[in-house]
């Protein structure tokens, strides 16, 4: 599978390994101020704008971030078409960040750093990735385990695990 590839990213045949209407309600709160990282074309952003109070969506490229505006909308939708390192989201204003799929081809030191500050200081960070087992996704040497983001999120502490699919795992990671 090509994970970059908008019209696989969004279609039917990944919800039957990666259904995020599946296990997001459990890890929200409805009302909170929710913003992913790396958004890519909006898969994520169409559940999380039913529970969020205000969602960004965040990705640098302008080609996912239109794809997104067209699949999903809503008045509590902003888009922000800029790097995960450098959102313009008002400092401690967050509940939730969302990396689905996505902190392993960014900037990792630059994007923690800009998830600490947009955080609120209770704020948690939801974490899908591949395993580093998965048959497909991106390349093995750029996937990242359960014990790779417990040592980068050092100011953070795992909350729960959770169960996203076969190829996937999840983690719920809060700010200490």
């Amino acid at each position: 599978m090509d994970h970059f590839n908008p019209d696989r990213l969004l279609s039917d045949e990944r919800k039957k390994f990666e259904d995020p209407e599946k296990f997001l309600p459990e890890l929200l709160k409805t009302g909170e101020i929710v913003a992913d990282l790396g958004c890519g074309p909006g898969y994520y952003c169409r559940v999380l704008k039913d529970y969020a109070s205000k969602l960004y969506c965040v990705d640098k490229s302008l080609e996912m971030i239109q794809r997104a505006r067209s699949y999903c909308q809503g008045d509590n939708v902003v888009f922000v078409n800029r790097e995960s390192s450098d959102t313009l989201i008002p400092s401690g204003t967050v509940d939730v960040v969302i990396l689905a799929n996505s902190f392993h081809d960014m900037d990792r030191d630059a994007v923690y750093e800009e998830i600490k500050r947009i955080l609120k200081k209770d704020g948690r960070v939801i974490v899908v990735d591949w395993r580093k087992d998965a048959p497909f996704g991106p390349p093995p040497q750029k996937r990242m385990c359960k014990e790779d983001y417990l040592s980068f999120f050092k100011d953070f502490k795992l909350d729960r695990e959770f169960y996203v699919g076969p190829y996937h795992f999840g983690l719920v990671l809060t700010r200490i």
